[in-house]
């Protein structure tokens, strides 16, 4: 145990067992804030047959890495990921706990603040260290208005935002030690059963770590639409979103939503393609660094975000852009 507290940043994976860029952003913040309290830096990563990933965690920065390696943890379930999460804490007895704002995060951080009986805050894009006391910063009413929280308890819960650090370096020699953390799991204790898992294929970069985002809203008017704003995406190695009317459509998967109530990006270039610019929406991409809008109606909200706007029919404006786009290539 670290006398003088710490700072412990809970590492994710993907389906095929990296390290999702969100974690490698905690890394990066995790270190600013223990650099910052003048304490240690640890990561921890939770699954099954961990060892390499764990080894591979210790070149970006921490001074330790806890692996819990179970079988039970292969997957994800809920209990048995904050059982493991409680008993990495009562070994580390840090001072704050960061995760990415992730799926899993919505669905573990409150139940590990509900164990701990511990303060949590999410969707944070930041900190700020005063005297004595860390605020940390969180974007609220529709990231119209930038909101500071202090917490009253220790530990402290923090889920961070896509993209808002850059992402941890690689060293070449590691800098942290990897320890093995014996969690013990019991199944006959579980209240969830977990009946059956299906994993939705995924063509292209993921939404969340993607540097271009092309995104249709209601008026792409049906999956056609958004056919052709998977072609416009394959040809610039872009992510595809949606905004929710699509998603409730059934024009869209409910894995490419962007907004308040789905993922909250950040990439260099977004494509807002028949996007009103609803504000619930805009809470999901507002941070995107050039906003490109494309809509039929030259009042909608969108052009007032965007940095380039297109008054025009996607149907005859994108296969334009294409076209545009192979003539430079070439």
């Amino acid at each position: 145990m670290d006398p003088d507290g710490s700072v412990l940043t809970v590492v994710e994976q993907g389906p095929d067992q990296t390290v999702l860029p969100i974690s490698l952003e905690c890394l990066s913040a995790g270190r600013k804030l223990a650099d910052g309290l003048g304490c240690r830096l640890h990561a921890l990563i939770m699954g099954h047959g961990v060892g390499d990933a764990a080894r591979d965690l210790g070149h970006y920065g921490p001074d330790r890495v806890y692996a819990a390696d179970h079988p039970l943890l292969e997957a994800y379930h809920p209990e048995l990921y904050c059982a493991a999460l409680v008993q990495a804490y009562e070994e580390a007895r840090p001072r704050a706990i960061l995760m990415g704002d992730t799926l899993t995060s919505l669905d573990l951080a409150p139940r590990v603040a509900f164990a701990l009986n511990a303060g949590l805050i999410t969707d944070c894009v930041g900190f700020e260290l005063g005297e004595g006391e860390v605020r940390f910063l969180k974007p609220v009413y529709s990231s119209n208005v930038m909101a500071a929280y202090a917490l009253a308890t220790e530990p402290w819960l923090v889920t961070l935002r896509s993209r808002a650090e850059d992402p941890a370096a690689k060293r070449e020699e590691a800098s942290g030690e990897v320890v093995p953390l014996d969690v013990k799991l019991d199944r006959s204790a579980l209240t969830i059963e977990v009946l059956r898992r299906v994993v939705e294929e995924e063509e292209g970069p993921r939404l969340a770590g993607a540097n271009i985002i092309v995104s249709g809203g209601r008026g792409i008017g049906g999956p056609e639409g958004f056919r052709r704003l998977a072609e416009l995406a394959k040809a610039l190695n872009a992510a595809v979103g949606a905004s929710r009317p699509p998603v409730d459509l059934g024009w869209a998967s409910p894995k490419a939503q962007v907004g308040q109530t789905g993922e909250k990006v950040a990439p260099s270039v977004y494509i807002a393609v028949g996007i009103s610019g609803a504000t619930q929406h805009l809470a999901g991409m507002i941070g995107s660094r050039t906003i490109v809008a494309i809509n039929k109606d030259p009042n909608a909200n969108i052009f007032r975000v965007a940095d380039y706007g297109v008054v025009g029919d996607h149907e005859e404006v994108i296969p334009a852009f294409r076209k545009a786009l192979a003539t430079l290539r070439k």
